[in-house]
């Protein structure tokens, strides 16, 4: 999907010293897990997956979820990405037909959601499966961006595991209505991206 040109904001952050070793990676990471932006994913896939086939109830979804973006990168890193995941999705035979998907973006833990669903995922691996996808770009990013080693990538991947099953696991438990953050370091720091002087990553 090209996951690896995104670094949601994560960039903004290392360039103003926010992040720098595997420490502040995993507080950053964890805060985007528990009041944030990955955490409001979580939900919008779950709330997606037991939405089924339901056309309509998933297009609200959709609008919904590029409502949440909070700045122009997240939009278009979110949404190119989720049509970027449909297409890639669609040599599986669990995409919809093309007719279905036209007049909407679809942004990621949408796409991921309908995929998941069709595809005969658990909602409880599904969630997972999003959230997990997400925690490792950002470490895949701070691992080229900090730069931190492959050995601490692991241990940023080890130590936000139990983060990011509670996490999991209370999206399950949650509807849109539970959506919202207070992640304002990360969304200012996505801002700050957009007019940074030198950029490796699309966000």
């Amino acid at each position: 999907t090209g996951g690896y040109a995104y670094s949601h904001g994560l960039e903004g952050a290392v360039d103003r010293g926010a992040v720098r070793d595997v420490a502040t990676l995993c507080a950053w990471i964890s805060a985007l897990l528990r009041h944030g932006s990955i955490g409001n994913d979580l939900i919008i896939l779950h709330v997606t997956w037991t939405a089924g086939e339901d056309d309509a109830r998933l297009r609200d979804i959709a609008r919904f979820a590029c409502a949440c973006a909070s700045s122009r990168e997240r939009y278009e890193e979110t949404v190119y990405q989720g049509e970027a995941f449909l297409r890639a999705a669609g040599v599986w035979d669990v995409v919809p037909e093309k007719a279905v998907l036209a007049g909407g973006r679809w942004p990621l833990p949408v796409a991921q959601g309908r995929v998941f669903r069709r595809g005969g995922i658990a909602c409880g691996q599904a969630i997972l499966s999003g959230g997990y996808a997400a925690v490792a770009a950002l470490v895949s990013a701070a691992v080229r961006l900090v730069p931190l080693g492959q050995t601490d990538g692991l241990r940023a991947l080890s130590r936000l595991e139990p983060v990011l099953a509670e996490a999991a696991r209370r999206a399950r438990e949650q509807t849109l209505e539970d959506v919202g953050g207070a992640c304002f370091g990360s969304d200012l720091a996505a801002m700050h991206h957009e007019t940074q002087e030198t950029r490796l990553f699309r966000t």
